[in-house]
């Protein structure tokens, strides 16, 4: 996925909440590249804006496995929710959970005996 593609995976997770949105639009990719670097440092023990680029533009791709792509998504639409009310994040939460088990995954990847294949799906 290309960052233009998870902002609009963002779009639609969070769709019920557009005004959320527009309010936390200009951060968007401020949060991606939050997510980003806890997925890098999960895979390959580096941080982004150090060892690695910051995604800025939205024809960027992230340098981690395309199946964990959609992880960046659900991290930023966490951080959507996080700060609204307790509906709000509640409902974020499936989105937290499911970018900590993309982190375990990549993990696991990264200390395991398929350390150096990039495309193993889920």
């Amino acid at each position: 996925m290309t960052v233009g593609e998870i902002k609009n995976e963002v779009m639609f997770q969070t769709n019920n909440d557009i005004e959320d949105v527009e309010e936390y639009l200009p951060y968007l990719n401020d949060y991606i590249n939050e997510g980003y670097d806890k997925l890098v440092y999960s895979y390959m023990k580096g941080h982004v804006g150090e060892d690695y680029p910051r995604l800025e533009s939205d024809d960027e791709s992230p340098l981690i496995p395309d199946w964990s792509h959609r992880a960046l998504a659900d991290y930023a639409s966490w951080l959507v929710y996080r700060n609204g009310n307790p509906q709000k994040q509640n409902r974020g939460m499936a989105f937290l959970s499911a970018f900590n088990e993309v982190v375990s995954k990549l993990n696991g990847l990264a200390n395991g005996p398929y350390k150096n294949f990039f495309n193993i799906p889920r």
